[in-house]
């Protein structure tokens, strides 16, 4: 060590030493949870490490991990704001971390969903956490905070991340802009507004791990309903609708808006809207100003 060649007092030497040791603990934190979201079992962590299976859940249970990570992420911050950045291109321009306090909020519900279903993803793909951050140029931490929801990422990250895990990343898009509490266009064409909300409802979707559509029923979805709602092929009338968002653990008072969006931009073509829901295929055609329709964004349902 530098400290050493110096002859440094043993004061220092004895905190550099412990900040190493603070930094191994860290990285081994970080190590564990990659394993964990990757799929290895307690039973493979603990002989990893050479411990018992309960003591590898006391050291590096998921809610204490969080806090380590978030722990070392705002020592960053504060080591970064002293000297400079020296964080890669995309991870400097990170947006806020995920506050703990905000889950009663639109913008930390949305963020707790976004994590839900990058993580959907990450785990679906069956790529490595590591493979993933060196496919985007990120560091294999910063990937992991993403994932834990210490961190609410920048747009081309989210798309990067959701791509890598071969996800569509627009699905994810309205997620995001609840995170970071951007507002919607005051006025849309119908076209716009039907994507919006559908990409919406197919984020939810992967925020809950994609569940089988014969489940809703429960909630007096029928498996045809749920299906072309997600699927795209029907915008929902407001009640299956609000049935659809809470069976997937979503609040409808925070997609309401997008539903009236689409109310709002179908009436001003002096139609009324269909009780039972509006099939896609009798929407009126995109005007000029809708811009180019995006995919379909429908799935294997």
């Amino acid at each position: 060590m530098e400290a050493e060649h110096q002859q440094a007092p043993l004061p220092v030497l004895l905190e550099h030493a412990d900040n190493l040791t603070k930094e191994a603990g860290y990285y081994t934190a970080a190590a564990v949870h990659d394993a964990r979201m990757a799929g290895s079992g307690w039973e493979a962590v603990a002989a990893a490490a050479g411990v018992s299976v309960s003591t590898a859940r006391g050291w590096w249970g998921e809610r204490k991990v969080k806090r380590l990570l978030a722990r070392r992420a705002r020592q960053q911050c504060l080591c970064l704001s002293r000297r400079g950045s020296t964080q890669r291109p995309a991870e400097a321009a990170d947006s806020s971390p995920a506050g703990g306090d905000e889950g009663c909020t639109p913008s930390g519900r949305a963020s707790r969903k976004l994590v839900s279903a990058l993580s959907h993803m990450q785990r679906n793909s069956g790529m490595t956490i590591h493979d993933a951050a060196q496919q985007a140029d990120l560091s294999p931490s910063y990937v992991s905070r993403i994932l834990a929801g210490d961190r609410v990422p920048n747009w081309p990250v989210v798309h990067m991340l959701a791509t890598i895990f071969g996800g569509r990343a627009q699905e994810l898009r309205a997620l995001w802009e609840s995170a970071q509490g951007v507002s919607y266009p005051a006025r849309q064409g119908v076209h716009s507004a039907a994507q919006r909300l559908q990409d919406a409802l197919r984020g939810l979707y992967l925020a809950a791990s994609c569940p089988e559509l014969t489940r809703g029923r429960d909630r007096g979805l029928t498996t045809q309903a749920a299906g072309e709602a997600l699927r795209g092929e029907v915008v929902p009338d407001w009640p299956t609708t609000s049935a659809l968002i809470t069976w997937l653990g979503g609040h409808p008072a925070d997609v309401r808006p997008l539903w009236e969006d689409v109310h709002y931009a179908f009436l001003t073509s002096h139609d009324v809207f269909p009780c039972g829901g509006l099939p896609r295929s009798h929407l009126p055609e995109p005007e000029a100003d809708d811009g180019p329709e995006p995919g379909d964004g429908s799935g294997a349902l």
